[in-house]
């Protein structure tokens, strides 16, 4: 099957699906296909699914059947709402669904470039970094022996061996302002052990929260029995921890806005010493 027509059987499924109708003129609106081409995608699709779709003569629409069942299309709901979101934004229409808009860190071309070639030919890089540590309020010049990006949600990590703190470190991409002269490698991506070792994370719901709301965040997340595993490298433990809010959430929120903790929290953070040292 070609791409394009893939591509129709897909919107096909999922305008069904998801609007509950469709006709023609979705498809042509769609994909500025003629008539003719709408009418034989229609057909194409009724002769390989023949029990998928009812065809209504009096309102010219298709609708789908109680056995419907789609072949092209996955019919995820965050992956639906997403995709019409981003589209109706591009396009300028009113959409049903939106994002909430964030700002976004711009990582330099021209800086990181030396530290992705750098990873490919196992060597080190200078780079210019500018910390937020108050002792280095001016960026300066180290060299590191990156193996790796890592993404916490927000902003893009590099995970590098650091010659200057002799030691594995992150160094946030957009705060890497120059880079230059590629040479000798320091320790070996092998030698990160806090990037090679992982963990297994529990989650479970707030035990404070009611029954029928345990049970909910349960069925919101994927558990099964009641608990939900994660699997986290070491050295992505403390954003992890952040981005869940687990390091202040039983301090400052309130159950209901804490719907998830750490069964196996002494393990976690002993995890977490671990990697922050």
């Amino acid at each position: 099957m070609k791409w394009a027509t893939e591509q129709r059987f897909q919107y096909l499924e999922q305008r069904a699906f998801w609007h509950g109708s469709l006709n023609r003129s979705d498809l042509i609106e769609k994909f500025g296909i003629s008539v003719p081409q709408a009418s034989k995608d229609l057909a194409s699709y009724q002769r390989m699914h023949p029990s998928n779709l009812s065809y209504d003569a009096s309102k010219k629409q298709y609708s789908p059947t109680k056995d419907f069942t789609p072949f092209f299309a996955s019919n995820d709901a965050d992956e639906y709402l997403s995709t019409h979101s981003d589209a109706a934004r591009k396009s300028g229409k009113t959409s049903l669904s939106t994002k909430l808009p964030l700002p976004v860190r711009t990582v330099s071309t021209n800086a990181i470039q030396p530290v992705i070639e750098s990873i490919y030919r196992a060597a080190s890089v200078e780079i210019q970094y500018q910390s937020m540590n108050p002792l280095k309020p001016a960026p300066s010049w180290r060299r590191i022996t990156p193996h790796a990006f890592g993404n916490d949600g927000l902003r893009w990590h590099v995970r590098a061996f650091c010659h200057e703190d002799l030691k594995f470190k992150d160094f946030i991409a957009s705060r890497v302002l120059d880079a230059r002269d590629i040479g000798d490698a320091g320790e070996p991506a092998s030698s990160d052990t806090n990037w090679i070792g992982t963990i297994d994370v529990q989650l479970i719901p707030n035990p404070e929260l009611s029954k029928s709301q345990q049970a909910v965040i349960a069925s919101e997340y994927g558990m099964k029995n009641g608990s939900l595993t994660i699997t986290v490298r070491k050295a992505m433990l403390y954003y992890f921890n952040k981005r869940l809010r687990l390091d202040v959430a039983s301090e400052l929120d309130k159950s209901q806005e804490t719907p998830l903790i750490v069964s196996n929290r002494d393990e976690f953070d002993s995890a977490l010493m671990e990697a922050m040292k």
